[in-house]
């Protein structure tokens, strides 16, 4: 019996198209994406800006934790701004970590918001730690003494957040050779009336305040020059300063300098209050007047730095 052969199926062939995007398409991709991309920057910045607004509010109310705790362990006393420059090894005191030559009023407070300052306090002025620095100009070695705005500012005299030593702290000596003879300290807590209306640390500018926007030079770390962003910034004057009997950051330079609040958050600063709470505001809010050139004036409204609620400059 005859079996057909089954047919051998002849392979089929598949035409295959290389798909391709013209140049014309691929321009349109990219303008795409670019668009995308300049659509979801800025909200993304944005978004970066405010966490670290949030952030400084939230180092700032731990702050204002250790204002309280600080003066419920030393007999009802505010902070003093800076302890006194008395001799190399003095004035000094123990903070978290170890003994502090000159510690600022952040410093001061470290043990009470149980976080060290520094990673190697040292006791004295001419002895250097372990990244090279000097014994009185140290850098924060913890971010929650450093405003996340400007992260670079760690100096512990050119800091980021200032304190209103006038009316709250002034440890400066009216007697260079009286180690007691200090201005305006202590300051009892219990003392101060309206404490929530009464500032107690914002983002400061330093010294850079009483020159133009134009003129204000870039922060560095352990400069002295009173054009430099955050010179000085741990002290921060009230709006309103006397030249004459007052007192000021640059007191006994010529020309003289002020120092002011940082509105480095969207146009305001942040500032903590001696109550605790922390909000942010604009300069002219906290009564700082702006000459025409942007500079910061003497002339202010000290209502809400002066804790009796009265518009005057502190005065010797």
């Amino acid at each position: 019996m005859w079996t057909p052969r089954p047919t051998r199926a002849l392979p089929l062939r598949i035409a295959t198209i290389r798909a391709a995007f013209t140049l014309i398409e691929l321009l349109v991709v990219i303008a795409i994406i670019g668009l995308l991309i300049s659509i979801l920057l800025p909200a993304l910045g944005g978004a970066r800006r405010q966490a670290r607004t949030t952030k400084c509010a939230a180092n700032l109310h731990i702050l204002g934790q250790g204002i309280h705790i600080y003066a419920n362990e030393n007999t009802d006393n505010m902070l003093p701004g800076r302890l006194p420059r008395i001799d190399n090894c003095n004035a000094v005191a123990e903070i978290k970590g170890g003994v502090k030559y000159r510690p600022t009023f952040l410093a001061m407070m470290s043990a009470s918001v149980r976080e060290s300052p520094f990673n190697d306090p040292q006791r004295c002025r001419n002895t250097v730690d372990r990244d090279g620095e000097a014994g009185d100009r140290q850098n924060y070695s913890s971010p929650l003494y450093i405003c996340p705005e400007v992260a670079d500012w760690s100096d512990e005299r050119n800091g980021s957040y200032g304190y209103n030593y006038q009316f709250l702290g002034n440890s400066r000596l009216r007697v260079t050779s009286d180690p007691d003879s200090y201005k305006n300290w202590p300051v009892r807590l219990t003392a101060l009336k309206r404490i929530g209306d009464v500032v107690a640390v914002a983002d400061s500018l330093g010294t850079a305040a009483s020159f133009p926007p134009a003129l204000r030079r870039p922060y560095v770390n352990n400069a002295n020059d009173a054009d430099r962003r955050g010179n000085e910034g741990f002290n921060l004057d009230p709006p309103r300063v006397d030249p004459s009997q007052g007192e000021m950051a640059g007191f006994d330079d010529s020309p003289q300098h002020r120092t002011a609040v940082d509105a480095r958050h969207n146009d305001k600063a942040t500032v903590l209050w001696v109550d605790g709470h922390a909000n942010a505001q604009k300069p002219n809010a906290l009564g700082y007047v702006q000459n025409a050139d942007g500079s910061f004036a003497f002339d202010g409204t000290n209502e809400l730095w002066n804790p009796t609620g009265r518009d005057e400059p502190w005065r010797q």
